[in-house]
């Protein structure tokens, strides 16, 4: 299981399109996290859904398909289909000062615009926090917690985490072409739940 991670791409369209493409290539994605404030994941998506229609198009296309289409023009429909799911896997993060909170198995990770934001209760129990307000790309570790950005993906670079089948979690930088430039990995003993009373 995985999740990608995109920065700030507001000039930098072309690579955005690179970005989504290479993350919807693999097959154990679960999700693509947007770290940027402005609408260039919007446009993007409107890009690469303009041919996908609305569940009725769908239905109604299946239809004609199946009673006088062939084998080759109902695959494309199916193919169309999965590429639509795939791209809402697309996330963008909640307007600051807000922050967002996803799971990777046990894992609880924690994405900010703005790191500098966060207060003491917010990263009590994360394990990583991603963050979008960076000049350069960074994973460093800080105690027990993790913490990850791609910078802005003007600088070719996003980021990756990965879950390994013994229960680590490997953070990443790649570039544009899928290349792991850098990888951490946090091990399974240092995910503890912190309850407050």
């Amino acid at each position: 299981m995985r999740m990608g991670v995109i920065g700030h791409a507001e000039h930098a369209e072309h690579e955005l399109h690179q970005a989504i493409e290479l993350f919807l290539a693999d097959p154990l994605l679960k999700q693509i996290l947007y770290l940027g404030e402005d609408d260039a994941i919007t446009r993007a998506v409107g890009q690469f859904s303009h041919e996908f229609m609305s569940e009725e198009g769908f239905l109604a296309r299946a239809v004609g398909l199946a009673c006088h289409g062939n084998a080759e023009e109902i695959d494309e429909l199916l193919e169309a289909d999965r590429q639509a799911q795939r791209v809402s896997m697309l996330r963008c993060l909640p307007p600051k000062p807000a922050c967002a909170i996803e799971m990777l198995e046990k894992w609880i990770i924690l994405g900010v615009h703005d790191k500098a934001t966060l207060e003491e209760d917010d990263v009590a129990n994360a394990h990583v926090i991603i963050y979008g307000e960076a000049a350069e790309a960074n994973i460093k570790r800080f105690g027990p917690r993790s913490f990850l950005t791609p910078g802005p993906l003007e600088r070719g670079l996003i980021g990756s985490l990965s879950l390994r089948a013994d229960g680590a979690l490997d953070l990443s930088l790649l570039d544009l072409q899928g290349k792991v430039l850098v990888t951490e990995s946090v091990a399974p003993s240092l995910a503890k739940l912190v309850v407050a009373s």
